[in-house]
C-alpha cells in the first residue's frame, strides 16, 4: 500500500488508492484490526471482504476489521465498506474508481481456492478481477463466481 501511495504522489494527480482485502479465519485475530487501521491510514477507500474465513463467522471477522477502520476515522459506507462476496467487492471497487485511481486487490495472490467452513471453493483473484472488469465495462452485474457469499445482499 505504501508503494502504491508513493506512485500516486509521484504522479501528482488526484488519484485515490482503493484497497480490497480480508482476513483469514483461524489465524491471528489481532491482525484484523491492525490491517484495517493501516488501510484506513494509507488508502482513500477500503473494502473489507472474505479471505478464507474457514469455520469462523465472516460477519464477525468483518466487524473486527471495521473497528480498525473506525478507529482511524473511517465512516462505514463512506470511506469503508463490508462486502462479504469477494467478487462483488472487486466489482464494487471498480464502480468507485475514477481514471487516475489505483485499485489494489490484496491477500489471495496466487492462491487458487477460498475456504468456507471446511469446503475449499475454487477461487482466483486474477480471474475474478478480469471478470469484474469485463462486467463493469459491459455495464452488466457481477456474475456468481461460485462462492457461498454471492447471494448475500451487500450493497
Amino acid at each position: 500500500m505504501e508503494a502504491a501511495r508513493g506512485i500516486l504522489q509521484q504522479m501528482g494527480g488526484n488519484g485515490r488508492l482503493i484497497t480490497i482485502f480480508g482476513s483469514a479465519g483461524k489465524r491471528d485475530p489481532a491482525k484484523r484490526r491492525m490491517m484495517a487501521e493501516i488501510s484506513s491510514q494509507l488508502a482513500d477507500r477500503t473494502i473489507l471482504t472474505a479471505e478464507d474465513p474457514r469455520t469462523e463467522s465472516l460477519d464477525d471477522i468483518l466487524a473486527a476489521m471495521a473497528q480498525g477502520c473506525v478507529a482511524q476515522g473511517g465512516v462505514d459506507q463512506q470511506t469503508f465498506w463490508r462486502i462479504p462476496d469477494r467478487g462483488k467487492a472487486i466489482y464494487f471497487a471498480l464502480t468507485l474508481a475514477k481514471p487516475e485511481d489505483f485499485v489494489l486487490v490484496l491477500g489471495k495472490g496466487h492462491e487458487q481456492s477460498m475456504c468456507f467452513n471446511t469446503t475449499e471453493y475454487p477461487w482466483d483473484d486474477i480471474h475474478a478481477t478480469e471478470t469484474a472488469l469485463d462486467s463493469f465495462l459491459a455495464n452488466k452485474p457481477m456474475p456468481n463466481l461460485g462462492l457461498p457469499t454471492f447471494l448475500i445482499d451487500d450493497f
